[in-house]
């Protein structure tokens, strides 16, 4: 493993710090138990992923989900003159006060019309995964839910590190997952409902920061 990806998960670092997401990942260790020095770890890895692809590699943040008080982080990695694969991780417990839990993960892979990644036009192929409990005036939904589908958005130029991406994400989400009322006193360790449902499980505008 060259110097130039320790680097590059440096950069990365670095860019975390200021943006605020390092002590939201601190807030995560002292309320959950999660290590920093994982998370350290694993930041290096995609840097040094990065160098070793020679590749350009974005972080970024979906601009919806801050103002909804759901912390969020990306990664994107171009794979070639026309495709990007990414993951994004979101998370948070009682936003605005409100009784909700929600953990969630999304990969995706990204085809970029304009010949020129992470700029104009392109369609995804995205997964999702998600825990949830979610309390809603005397109900409430406590569950899992996985799916994907196809994502469709465009990226403005801002400046050679900086871009504004639009998108919106439909398809299939499976849930698995317990919903009862207060007044039903509800204990069991058993699953109450299950299904399909065709919904736009991503809409967002993100910022993204582009370090190579």
């Amino acid at each position: 493993m060259d110097n130039g990806g320790w680097q590059y998960g440096i950069r990365l670092r670095s860019i975390l710090r200021k943006s605020g997401a390092d002590a939201f990942f601190k807030r995560i260790k002292n309320e959950y138990g999660m290590g920093m020095k994982r998370l350290w770890l694993a930041v290096c890895f995609v840097g040094c992923l990065a160098e070793g692809r020679a590749q350009m590699l974005a972080l970024k943040t979906d601009a919806l989900w801050d103002v909804a008080m759901v912390p969020n982080l990306g990664v994107e990695l171009v794979m070639g003159d026309r495709a990007t694969i990414g993951l994004s991780a979101l998370g948070t417990h009682k936003p605005w006060g409100k009784d909700i839990k929600l953990y969630g993960l999304q990969p995706e892979f990204r085809y970029w019309f304009s010949g020129h990644p992470m700029f104009r036009e392109f369609i995804g192929l995205g997964l999702v995964g998600a825990n949830y409990d979610i309390k809603w005036g005397s109900e409430h939904y406590e569950g899992d839910a996985v799916g994907g589908g196809l994502t469709f958005g465009y990226a403005f130029y801002l400046s050679p590190h900086w871009n504004l991406e639009c998108y919106g994400s439909f398809g299939a989400v499976w849930y698995d997952q317990k919903h009862y009322y207060d007044k039903d006193n509800y204990q069991e360790n058993r699953r109450t409902g299950s299904g399909y449902a065709l919904i736009p499980f991503k809409i967002g505008v993100s910022f993204s920061y582009i370090l190579k």
